[in-house]
């Protein structure tokens, strides 16, 4: 007999709940690459997953280092395999650079969770 998930786990299963406030979002991922000439510069590949991104709460963001609480904070819930980021990935997301800083894995209920924060930029 085939168990599902769910009663393997013993976790709820997040999908049917999470497909009602889920978007398709397209966002940049930036990695670095040296090129021929010895250069490190900035490669740009868009991935495209269904999720949510939306700013942390006051209170999450107080629970964050006290020098990266004045920088602006996204929380992004993707489905579970769809976007494979890791700590220190850097994103664009609407013209700004982030850089994820948490990756929580709910794998079991269908969906990881990333915090990034607004990546330094020189102007």
């Amino acid at each position: 007999m085939v168990k599902k998930l769910n009663e393997i786990s013993q976790m709820p299963q997040m999908g049917a709940a999470f497909s009602g406030w889920q978007n398709v979002i397209k966002l940049n991922i930036v990695e670095q690459a040296v090129n021929d000439d010895g250069f490190v510069s900035d490669q740009t590949s868009v991935v495209e997953f269904k999720g949510t991104i939306q700013p942390l709460s006051p209170d999450q963001i107080r629970n964050k280092p006290d020098g990266q609480r004045s920088f602006q904070w996204l929380q992004i819930h993707a489905f579970a395999g769809a976007l494979n980021l890791k700590t220190n990935s850097r994103i664009d997301y609407n013209g700004r650079l982030f850089k994820v800083m948490g990756v929580y894995d709910y794998s079991l209920n269908n969906f990881i969770e990333y915090h990034a924060v607004e990546d330094f930029q020189d102007e």
